[in-house]
């Protein structure tokens, strides 16, 4: 089964997740990310099974507060994007 990916061009790589994921559960995970990185990325790994690249790409591709990019703070207009000022992915869950 293929996972959902989003490109970032910033660091050349896929950022996948779960295609599993309930709305319930990425909060949580942005919930985890917005409070420690490193217990998201664990998070990530043990409940979502996810190889420890992968958690660790998620876990700093997702929105540190909702609605700006990641990087640069700048607007996001999708849950899921590409930022046209930084070029980094985005997940604004």
């Amino acid at each position: 089964m293929s996972l959902p990916y989003v490109f970032c061009p910033k660091w050349k790589t896929n950022v996948v997740w779960p295609p599993s994921l309930s709305p319930e559960e990425k909060s949580k995970i942005a919930a985890e990310v917005r409070t420690s990185r490193l217990a998201a990325v664990k998070l990530n790994h043990e409940r979502f099974g996810l190889n420890l690249r992968e958690a660790k790409a998620l876990s700093f591709d997702v929105t540190k507060k909702r609605g700006e990019c990641h990087r640069c703070q700048r607007p996001l207009q999708d849950e899921v994007s590409i930022c046209g000022q930084c070029r980094s992915a985005n997940l604004d869950w």
